[in-house]
């Protein structure tokens, strides 16, 4: 590609050519010299940059080395670029490695070099991931110049990788550990080792031979002068089922790379999820939008986090969502009574069109979480601009707060909840539903 200082210069001389023909009538031969020694230089060294290293730059062989394609967000993952010129002649070129924003590079990603023939050169960087999803990693783009910096060549290498990129353990620890009083949401719920046995004392019968012998309430023994044995009995304590609902649509897609909502969501439901384990429920998930129909069925190990980690870091937030088609979906997939928390964005949450009232009256109890969008979006520095996004944000949350009352006509306990508050208000609601067995 020719830069417009080389059309300059050779407009420049095209013309002073012209003019020294003129000259030439009063004795300056040499101004014609000079001028087609300027044009034929220039060309040259275009045409040698569009032939002869046009075609050298295709013979440089390129290979990226990753460290490791499956990553967690904020490793620290390192990348060897090798790069051999196999050609005939000496090659001076820029390279740079291209990357979604979402990576945060440090090392030699891009740079100078100098390749003599049959030369290999390493360059040795590191990535580092702040958002989950699946990502490409390349190609690796080669510009070379010409001596005079007249033109430009620009060579693309097909040396593409993907990184598959999970939740990360240190954000879903550490919003446990900041957000979340054990106190607050263990109190109450204790953990059987043997399903369907509680710890609330519910009565006291007649002992049979089948009973266990623990259960023998030894206070009540000869209390009426002879020897039958009394047994205490407790309220069963049932195993509930949760499904936690991610709307993985392009609305979830906002905030900056260090705090993408869809991620957010996934942190939330996993820490949720360990809280549910804990008192022995099975939890399951449903990543939902009009590209993906993703289920994932309850359990009550930590298989169903590790497989949740492993799809979404196979997908990008990607088409629509809408509440009716995921109830729809829900009703399908899940055949047994369960807890449904969906956590939506706030422009999903904007939108009723089209949502029948049949598909919102569910068999189920459904528990509807509309992300606040302040916190998400970023708001700029200058204050008239920050204003006006504020006011955007405060007209937002009326809409919201509007289709929440909309919601909660149908039996659906919708909230409008920042970004703070969702995972504390997912797990009241789980601790509320767990006692009255409405999941059971």
């Amino acid at each position: 590609m020719i830069k417009k200082r080389a059309y300059s210069i050779l407009a420049i001389l095209t013309i002073g050519l012209l003019e020294s023909f003129i000259y030439n009538l009063y004795g300056y031969q040499m101004l014609t010299f000079f001028f087609l020694t300027g044009i034929f230089i220039v060309c040259t060294d275009l045409w040698t940059l569009n032939h002869g290293t046009f075609k050298s730059m295709k013979l440089l062989e390129v290979r990226r080395v990753l460290e490791r394609e499956e990553m967690k967000k904020g490793d620290h993952v390192r990348a060897d670029l090798y790069i051999k010129n196999r050609s005939r002649r000496n090659l001076q070129f820029q390279f740079f490695d291209t990357l979604a924003d979402v990576f945060e590079l440090s090392g030699d990603y891009s740079g100078h070099i100098y390749l003599k023939r049959g030369e290999t050169v390493k360059k040795t960087y590191y990535l580092k991931p702040e958002a989950i999803g699946k990502y490409s990693i390349g190609p690796i783009k080669i510009i070379c110049t010409d001596s005079l910096g007249l033109g430009f060549i620009k060579f693309v290498a097909d040396q593409v990788d993907m990184a598959r990129i999970g939740p990360s353990s240190k954000d879903t620890f550490m919003q446990r550990s900041e957000r979340l009083s054990n106190v607050l949401f263990t109190n109450g719920l204790h953990i059987s080792r043997k399903a369907g046995q509680g710890y609330n004392f519910f009565g006291i019968r007649a002992y049979n031979e089948s009973d266990d012998m623990r259960h023998v309430a030894w206070n009540r023994y000869n209390i009426y002068g002879n020897d039958d044995l009394f047994v205490k009995e407790w309220e069963e304590e049932r195993q509930v089922d949760a499904v936690i609902v991610i709307d993985y649509s392009l609305g979830s897609n906002v905030g900056s790379s260090k705090l993408r909502m869809f991620d957010f969501m996934v942190t939330s439901a996993i820490n949720a999820s360990y809280t549910m384990l804990k008192n022995q429920d099975k939890v399951g998930y449903i990543i939902f939008s009009s590209d993906y129909h993703i289920y994932i069925k309850p359990s009550s190990r930590n298989e169903a986090i590790e497989n949740l980690q492993k799809k979404v870091s196979d997908i990008r937030p990607s088409g629509t969502f809408n509440i009716g088609d995921a109830n729809r979906f829900i009703n399908k997939c899940v055949k047994k009574n369960a807890l449904v928390f969906m956590i939506i964005s706030p422009f999903s949450g904007k939108s009723i069109e089209g949502i029948l009232p049949k598909d919102l009256r569910m068999e189920k109890q459904e528990y509807l979480y509309i992300l606040n969008p302040h916190g998400f979006y970023e708001i700029h520095d200058t204050e008239t601009i920050g204003i006006f996004g504020n006011a955007l944000i405060t007209n937002e949350n009326k809409i919201l707060d509007a289709n929440v009352k909309f919601y909660r006509r149908f039996g659906i306990v919708a909230r409008n909840v920042s970004g703070e508050r969702v995972l504390v208000s997912l797990l009241s609601d789980y601790v509320n539903g767990r006692a009255t067995n409405r999941g059971a």
